[in-house]
């Protein structure tokens, strides 16, 4: 006997939001893909110390996988109405939720913690490479920084100071010529897209030999004065309530596909 009632409801519920779960393991597929492929920048950047770019990427590549499959499984079962299948569907999907709980859980609590991890790993591989081109893993990580302060315009991981450690300038002579303190990818461009002082941008910051000439720290209006760490995170911070958006949408989908497998699986015992 076929389900009637609510129970042929959920039926059609339950296609619905497997179809929905079933993009959504293409769309993570496809970021992990990506992720993996375009890796390198972030790797560079900590001198692939801190390579949570690609590891996320795999992460992604074997979740798309596998919620296809939890997917096509409760199509399938809720479609052909097997109970077996549905129930085994409704166990991965009360899996799944509390994992999500846990992983937001996890995030919360340790929020301090993955922040100095990431900002350590940063000036790590910034204070190390920086400025030595003359080798891949230098150049590689001079690249990176350079791409990550004009998109950015920042300077540094928590500012510009961090570059007195670093290769760049501890190999300068001078004067003459005058030490470049900072990379010109430091430096504030005009609207045409050029450098728009680059002189004054790379004289002496506070607490170095002066220069007359030079403005002081923070009131060096040619030069990005705040850190690339800080602006990024602010930047990501912004989408914070699309990140929270989302998660809400994901636990409501598992915890939809759990009602809505049940209701099938207990519709169907009813009828027979």
């Amino acid at each position: 006997m076929g389900l009637t009632g609510s129970a042929k409801c959920c039926k059609i519920l339950m296609v619905v939001f497997n179809v929905i779960i079933f993009l959504g393991g293409i769309a993570a597929l496809a970021g992990g893909i990506w992720a993996v492929v375009d890796s390198s920048s972030i790797t560079d950047l900590t001198n692939g110390q801190l390579n949570f770019s690609k590891s996320a990427g795999y992460v992604l590549l074997i979740g798309g996988v596998a919620i296809m499959l939890v997917a096509f499984l409760g199509c399938c079962g809720a479609w052909k109405e097997i109970s077996c299948m549905l129930i085994v569907y409704f166990i991965i999907m009360v899996i799944m939720f509390i994992m999500l709980l846990a992983a937001v859980i996890v995030v919360a609590a340790f929020r301090g913690e993955i922040e100095n991890v990431i900002r350590n790993e940063l000036a790590d591989g910034l204070q190390k490479n920086y400025g030595k081109t003359n080798t891949t893993t230098g150049s590689g990580v001079t690249t990176a920084w350079d791409d990550f302060q004009k998109e950015f315009k920042c300077c540094g991981v928590d500012d510009y100071k961090i570059y007195r450690n670093t290769t760049f300038v501890m190999s300068q002579t001078g004067p003459p010529p005058p030490i470049k303190y900072v990379p010109e990818s430091c430096c504030v461009t005009n609207d045409a897209g050029t450098v728009a002082n680059l002189q004054m941008c790379q004289s002496p910051p506070p607490n170095l030999p002066p220069n007359p000439s030079a403005p002081s720290g923070a009131n060096n209006t040619f030069l990005y004065t705040k850190g690339c760490y800080t602006k990024a995170r602010d930047t990501l911070l912004g989408y914070g309530w699309v990140v929270l958006g989302i998660a809400i949408a994901v636990g409501i989908v598992l915890f939809g596909g759990m009602c809505a497998s049940m209701c099938i699986v207990c519709g169907k015992r009813d009828g027979d």
